[in-house]
């Protein structure tokens, strides 16, 4: 509704949102973790990032706009990172971190919040850094080693490059 703001405060690291005018201010996250591109979901109930703490690796949580229902989506030992809402808010893209010590392979994976199941994008494997666009339609993702922007069409479950260059940080225009 454009009325929030969501922030990761330094140094500390928490999540935080509060109005526009700087009122209603809320830390969202405990201490222990320390926050990472925080991503509203379309309705503004929600928001999805990435944390680590000194006991876990990196993961994705989910917390509600109002700090309650802090919740770690997965449990696994494995590094998750750059967490994605669909259009409907009802799945989140995330990727693998690229960490050189991780030996498991790295792909862009869906979670699907009604089902509570995970899946693999098709052939995305190398991939890691997902933005889905505000339509719903597409997925760009970067390649591992940073010198490929990909896209994932939904309607044709195809990938294409759009770009070979070094980047980093994808982001969607609104329209």
């Amino acid at each position: 509704d454009g009325k929030w703001v969501a922030f990761v405060g330094y140094p500390d690291g928490a999540l935080w949102r509060c109005k526009l005018d700087g009122t209603e201010r809320l830390r969202l996250t405990p201490p222990t973790l320390r926050v990472y591109l925080p991503r509203w979901s379309p309705d503004g109930t929600q928001l999805a990032f990435r944390a680590e703490s000194a006991s876990l690796p990196v993961k994705i949580y989910t917390v509600s706009a109002d700090g309650s229902g802090l919740k770690q989506l997965f449990s696994d030992g494995r590094n998750e990172a750059d967490p994605t809402w669909s259009a409907d808010g009802k799945k989140i893209a995330f990727g693998r971190t690229a960490l050189p010590y991780e030996s498991q392979p790295k792909a862009i994976h869906i979670y699907d919040f009604e089902s509570g199941q995970t899946s693999t994008l098709p052939r995305s494997e190398g991939l890691f850094s997902p933005r889905w666009s505000p339509d719903g339609r597409y997925i760009a993702a970067m390649s591992l080693d940073s010198q490929r922007l990909m896209l994932f069409d939904w309607e044709r479950k195809t990938w294409q490059e759009l770009a070979r260059v070094n980047a980093s940080y994808p982001s969607w225009s609104s329209d």
